[in-house]
């Protein structure tokens, strides 16, 4: 029998460090946008860009890129370093970017780290 491991998981917006460090106007916006108002979500993107791009900019976000590859899931994973995030108004999105490629794993996919970052932290 499979288990999944997101039954009993908090609303990532009730999270207590989220509950700590964002204002109750901002956690509500954003509880709208993901109920699906479109005017709410346009209205959180800059909110949302300048704090990813605070992270970003102080090296706590990495992203990764998981190349397709022919007639399986398991393609290799490119860890970028995220160096900035912006409010893409064309995109009506956050953009996370970066180019600086730190690791690539040629997979499969598993929920563990790969073996090299278990290595690391023995």
């Amino acid at each position: 029998m499979d288990h999944d491991d997101t039954q009993g998981q908090q609303d990532s917006l009730d999270h207590a460090a989220l509950a700590e460090h964002l204002s109750e106007p901002l956690r509500a916006l954003l509880r709208r946008a993901d109920d699906g108002e479109e005017d709410a979500r346009r209205e959180a993107l800059p909110t949302a860009s300048a704090i990813v791009d605070a992270f970003a900019a102080i090296g706590l976000l990495e992203f990764a890129y998981l190349a397709p590859a022919e007639g399986t899931d398991d393609g290799p994973i490119a860890w970028f370093e995220a160096t900035e995030a912006i409010h893409d108004k064309e995109r009506d999105s956050v953009v996370l970017a970066g180019s600086e490629v730190l690791e690539v794993f040629d997979g499969p996919i598993t929920v563990e780290d790969p073996a090299e970052h278990e290595r690391e932290e023995e």
